[in-house]
């Protein structure tokens, strides 16, 4: 079972992984550099919580449809 905050952490993560994805579309784009900021720190807020993350292309178990 994961918890309310690994959940959250988990569903952030898909979410940046989603974002960073659109934004590879456009290389160009500001928006590019921000999603994968926003990825790397939510990698990092995983780590440091101790919370495993899926690897991408996978949805967790629990999750709740969450980041899509």
């Amino acid at each position: 079972m994961v918890d309310k905050h690994a959940e959250q952490v988990i569903g952030r993560v898909l979410a940046a992984r989603a974002a960073l994805g659109e934004a590879a579309e456009a290389p160009d784009s500001p928006v590019l550099r921000e999603a994968l900021d926003e990825l790397e720190t939510a990698l990092r807020l995983a780590r440091e919580s101790g919370i495993e993350v899926p690897p991408a292309g996978e949805v967790p178990q629990g999750a709740g449809g969450a980041g899509n």
